[in-house]
């Protein structure tokens, strides 16, 4: 091989060098890489009527030279398809030069009041094209104030044999009556971190988490940040100014729900006459835990402590839910016994001689507690599938005395 190599004439040699550098390059004749294309996330504000149009951006990071399609799709969130937005599937065209697209999302507008709503798109199936960023969120932000409910559901008789009509709060005022309550705001921190159940809230009377919409006293819980708590709520209570002892209370109200809901309307003594918590009692005319929408409870605390002993006991709809209309939840109590009753009917008695001789402490004046809670010992924490914000929408409360 040697001797034929020297053998070869320059010509020949340049010759060679010349095919091999041509061999080498390849140059413009490779093939041209297809461009990267990214959809982006949107948030807007969606409206107060009709409909509004959120324009998705997809982009082309240059321009193609040949066409370019993709396939997309919505995907609920929060945001559910026909509630909230008209679902798409479909295909974007890019012709030769074009860079931009729209997707166009038609969302619902109106005036009901609901938390930040979310959706994605999706890009699948490219030709001529790498999908580099192929979903998107979209935010639907809430920009309405109205509560979304109706009037549906039992209503209370406004009189009862052996009672007269003592006091009663009927909300129609569009403020909180300073006369009958308090706000019992914070997280009971330092003394009390969680309110001794470990809850997650901050309570506050900020317009936020305590209105009134259509004769109605709202309470709202919020996902939101609010000192070194990731949920707000509101608590009211009549400590100091409106006492009861014996008599019926009725509370007409439509319930939240949700794993980690916890609201209540239950009574405290106001001179704990017989040492602290549970000794001198707690009386919890109703709770629910979210998880369990359905039902409500009627609990005595009471006991030597420092843990409590109590009597519980609950009843149960036989179809849909406490949140679906109002409902009212009684109490009627008397010198050595106390019933509890829900859309008039009685699910609960605990007299004196159930606490099996241990101290009973109902006998003394009471004050009450509306409160709506946001996780504990009971309910447990939210999870991803609950929905904020919550509402606890009360519509009366009143108080009759024996006669």
């Amino acid at each position: 091989m040697y001797a034929y190599i020297n053998k070869l004439t320059g010509a020949a040699m340049l010759s060679l060098v010349m095919v091999s550098a041509c061999k080498k390059s390849g140059g413009d004749n490779a093939p041209d890489p297809h461009p990267n294309l990214t959809v982006e996330d949107v948030t807007l504000f969606e409206g107060n009527g009709g409909t509004t149009t959120f324009n998705i951006q997809v982009t082309l990071d240059r321009e193609p030279k040949n066409a370019v399609t993709v396939k997309y799709a919505t995907t609920d969130g929060t945001a559910k398809a026909g509630e909230d937005y008209t679902a798409l599937n479909g295909t974007l065209q890019f012709a030769a030069g074009e860079r931009t697209k729209n997707i166009a999302l038609s969302v619902v507008a109106d005036d009901i009041k609901e938390g930040d709503d979310m959706l994605t798109v999706t890009l699948n199936d490219p030709s001529n094209v790498v999908l580099v960023r192929a979903q998107a969120t979209v935010t639907i932000k809430n920009d309405d104030t109205k509560v979304p409910f109706n009037n549906n559901g039992y209503d209370a008789p406004t009189s009862y044999a052996g009672f007269t009509l003592a006091w009663s709060n009927e909300f129609n005022n569009g403020a909180l009556d300073a006369t009958a309550w308090s706000n019992q705001d914070g997280d009971g921190c330092p003394s009390m971190c969680g309110w001794g159940n470990n809850e997650l809230e901050y309570y506050t009377g900020r317009p936020q988490n305590l209105f009134f919409q259509d004769g109605k006293l709202i309470i709202e819980a919020n996902k939101e940040q609010f000192g070194t708590r990731n949920y707000t709520s509101s608590k009211i209570l009549t400590s100091g100014k409106k006492m009861f002892k014996f008599g019926r209370i009725d509370i007409r109200a439509k319930l939240p729900k949700g794993k980690g809901i916890w609201p209540a309307f239950w009574m405290m003594p106001q001179a704990s006459v017989y040492g602290g918590w549970p000794t001198s009692g707690e009386i919890d005319i109703m709770e629910m835990v979210g998880h369990e929408p359905n039902r409500t409870h009627g609990t005595l605390h009471f006991g030597p402590g420092p843990a409590s002993t109590q009597i519980s006991r609950s009843t149960a709809l036989s179809t849909g839910t406490l949140a679906d209309e109002f409902h009212v939840y009684s109490l009627e109590w008397k010198q050595d016994q106390i019933k509890w009753y829900l859309d008039g009917n009685l699910f609960s008695t605990v007299n004196k001689a159930d606490l099996n001789g241990v101290l009973y402490p109902f006998n003394e004046e009471f004050f009450l507690i509306f409160n709506l809670a946001v996780g504990g010992n009971w309910p447990g924490s939210p999870d991803a599938n609950t929905y904020f914000p919550q509402w606890l929408i009360v519509d009366y409360v009143r108080y009759y005395q024996g006669v």
